[in-house]
């Protein structure tokens, strides 16, 4: 895998991932002292905000109370802990104390209503931004209700256009008050700085999100990334227990209907079970159409969860969920009722035992799967909470389900009900309960009828790995921009698509056993991007390979190593938990493809009866098309698993030539002497070969030095599209290649422009040279 960007960090305030389009020269840090000719960038603004490491805090209230609630949330703030070198100190005045070299000097963060604040029109005058009294109005939208917040990060300071300012405005001081204090919780809670914002400017109405968009590079509202969901949040239907809130998409009465009925049935089994009587406060249900409305209105893109606070759920409901539920209403009735249990599996189990659609087929369905598979968890590890909280929710919770099933019928509801809140096993009380932990297991796997699904035929692959380029919801792997850039991709020619979530790592040799964490960030390569992007794909008459990868901040997979084999079985237990559950996910949605592993050269070459083991043990929970991506060179050539898989995959990055002006015949010449070392495993094991990746830079001679930047950043199509042309050339008629996936594809079109030097054929001449093969 080559060197790359990955997120890894989020910086506080004003320092947002920008995806604006930005040469190299952009990425220069400015001074305030330096003078700017033209319009500043985003990317520059947001870097030199950074680089003061600092942010005054300006807020402005006639109110004597309010204004020592300002003082008190905001000292309070100045004195959080800070994060190392990413921190940032806070000061803050009252706009009165404000001097003119404090608005020139300081990267701002102006807090209050205009009235209050006088800053606040002072700053936004190159807004679409006005104020009437008790109403704001944005880019010609009214908005005139009480709790209307607008909240703006990183626009140029009038005073200074070196430095950044942010605001916080509305048409009440105390709604203005109690967003900033719930801002700052959260921020803190998080861990993301003093404050986190995922657009340019945010519009809010009762704490949720109606309005949201970007700036373009003349800093005015950017049509294609604005979003207005300030109208069509309607009640639909009103039940004894749910307000059932639509957003965006009318459901048809007879879908709302059905709807009803299953909330109100699993809530009645619930109310009975726990014996309740009390009358519950009615439960405010929210649908939206898509992950990518979810999470812009609320910066979470879960498929379902709940609120306790506001005694509220929020689900996704379309077709890629159809007959697909986790019922989080459960959850929160359970807790409502019952309260919270120390042990998180009996937490989390309680209400899946209540959700008889658990991921389409039922939780039983699932572990009876895992079962099979030899993929349970033992009574030890789903009472350790510290495991449960980093292991897969998809097996945590269908195997806390079962386990729940197994105590209700060992103990009986009564003592279940007794014990739910606070018992904790001894070790001698799990050894009681593991005899008839395991026969009920068993009992489970023999009596619940195994789907046998046919692996699916894969043709000759032709398409890219598909990246997720775009941190901000809108332009990831779960959005309506993905779904564009895959049309193209299909336009294009493309048969397939191999998605890519991604783990981070420090280094090479980090032994932290969480360092494999799931990506569940609204921004990143979550569960809900590989769904929607696998789905889309499929509905475009795509398959789609499934390959997660590992990031090294410091180093390469390739070079992963531990220094004792305790070390070594620690990484492969975590990441077995790791690689099982996309297995799990690519099982429960139908992807075509999936990988168990890409470029661990070391981990490989060395430990090759552990990737076996994982092999069988994975075959037996996933059926789809399975492969190894093996780093080109010694790993793919001596490695020799591939008869426990379907097909072969190599990320081929062979250089081709060391000269700057290589000829296409020397170029050809080399890939043919690449072919006869790859021609030799394919004649050894007689399996069809895939490109899992392949691809070069559009910049000087990239087939020096394929996966790097090599030694210039000179932006050269004609390289580019010459060396796919030597790849598409060469593998032509060959009998052991079954398919070649380029590196790589952007999850939005107007990734880094038309002239980057990135691997992207996209918008080059590269593009017409695959759009000619593919079509072959």
């Amino acid at each position: 895998m080559k060197n790359g960007v990955y997120l890894t960090f989020i910086l506080a305030i004003t320092l947002l991932c920008c995806n604006t389009s930005t040469s190299k020269k952009d990425l220069a840090i400015l001074t305030p002292e330096t003078q700017i000719d033209s319009t500043i960038t985003k990317r520059q603004l947001q870097r030199n905000g950074f680089e003061k490491r600092s942010v005054l805090f300006v807020f402005g209230t006639k109110n004597t109370a309010l204004e020592t609630k300002y003082r008190t949330l905001l000292e309070t703030a100045s004195k959080a802990p800070q994060q190392g070198r990413f921190s940032i100190a806070t000061t803050y005045k009252s706009v009165s104390e404000l001097t003119a070299q404090d608005k020139a000097n300081n990267v701002l963060f102006i807090v209050g209503t205009p009235e209050d604040n006088p800053l606040v029109k002072e700053f936004s005058k190159d807004l679409p931004l006005n104020f009437t009294k008790n109403s704001l109005r944005f880019n010609q939208n009214t908005y005139n209700k009480k709790q209307d917040i607008f909240s703006l990060m990183s626009y140029p300071n009038p005073e200074n256009n070196t430095l950044p300012f942010s605001l916080i405005t509305g048409n009440d001081a105390n709604a203005v008050y109690n967003f900033l204090e719930k801002q700052l919780e959260q921020s803190g809670r998080r861990r993301r700085g003093f404050y986190f914002q995922n657009m340019d400017y945010e519009i809010y109405r009762n704490n949720s999100k109606v309005t949201m968009g970007d700036f373009n590079a003349s800093w005015k509202v950017d049509r294609k990334v604005h979003f207005d969901y300030s109208s069509g949040n309607d009640t639909i239907n009103k039940t004894e227990h749910f307000n059932i809130i639509s957003h965006q998409k009318e459901m048809s009465p007879s879908k709302v209907s059905q709807l009803a009925t299953t909330l109100e049935t699993s809530t009645t089994a619930i109310l009975e079970f726990t014996n309740t009587t009390e009358l519950l406060p009615k439960i405010n249900y929210h649908i939206y159409k898509t992950a990518e409305d979810k999470g812009l209105m609320l910066g979470i893109t879960e498929q379902a969860h709940f609120n306790t606070s506001d005694f509220s759920v929020h689900t996704i409901i379309n077709d890629k969920y159809r007959d697909n539920y986790i019922q989080k209403e459960n959850d929160l009735i359970i807790q409502k009722v019952l309260g919270t249990s120390k042990s998180l599996t009996l937490q989390r189990g309680l209400p899946v035992y209540f959700t008889t659609q658990w991921q389409r087929n039922g939780y039983k369905y699932w572990v009876g799967r895992l079962v099979k598979s030899n993929n349970t968890l033992s009574l030890k590890e789903l009472f350790d909470n510290t495991l449960i909280e980093n292991e897969s929710g998809l097996v945590v919770d269908c195997m806390s389900a079962i386990l729940v099933d197994f105590l209700l019928k060992t103990w009986g509801k009564s003592i279940f009900l007794e014990r739910y809140n606070t018992w904790q096993p001894t070790v001698i009380e799990i050894k009681q309960l593991e005899i008839g932990w395991k026969t009920h297991l068993k009992t489970i796997a023999d009596n619940i009828p195994i789907a046998i699904k046919r692996k699916p035929y894969i043709s000759y692959l032709k398409g890219f790995n598909f990246a997720h380029e775009g941190y901000g919801i809108y332009n990831g792997y779960l959005s309506r921009k993905a779904t564009e850039s895959l049309t193209k991709q299909k336009n294009m020619g493309a048969n397939a698509v191999t998605i890519v979530p991604y783990s981070y790592i420090r280094n090479s040799g980090d032994t932290d056993p969480t360092y494999l964490s799931l990506n569940k960030s609204a921004r990143s390569e979550n569960d809900q991007g590989v769904i929607h992007s696998a789905y889309e794909a499929k509905q475009l008459g795509m398959s789609t390979l499934l390959k997660p990868q590992v990031f090294v901040g410091r180093g390469w997979s390739g070079d992963m190593e531990f220094k004792t084999e305790a070390q070594w079985q620690k990484f492969f237990k975590y990441y077995y938990k790791w690689i099982r559950h996309y297995a799990f996910l690519a099982e429960i949605h139908d992807i075509e493809m999936f990988a168990v592993g890409v470029e661990f050269s070391k981990a490989m070459l060395t430990h090759q009866e552990e990737w076996e083991k994982m092999i069988k043990n994975l075959r037996g929970l996933y059926s789809g098309q399975m492969t190894y991506c093996a780093n080109w060179g010694k790993e793919f050539e001596t490695v020799s698993l591939w008869n426990e898989l379907d097909f072969i995959g190599i990320n081929s990055y062979y250089p081709l030539s060391d000269k700057n002006n290589a000829t296409d015949e020397e170029l050809n010449a080399t890939f043919e002497d690449v072919k006869t070392k790859i021609k030799s495993v394919y004649n050894t094991y007689k399996k069809p070969i895939v490109f899992t990746e392949i691809g070069f830079r559009s910049l000087n001679a990239p087939w020096k030095l394929p996966y790097s930047d090599g030694d210039n950043n000179i932006f050269n199509e004609e390289h580019q599209d010459r060396a796919y042309k030597v790849i598409f050339n060469g593998i032509k008629d060959e009998e052991w290649c079954r398919g070649i996936l380029w590196w790589k594809f952007p999850s939005y079109l107007e990734y880094r422009g038309r002239e980057n030097t990135s691997f992207t054929p996209n918008n080059k001449k590269a593009e017409a040279t695959v759009r000619k093969w593919f079509s072959l």
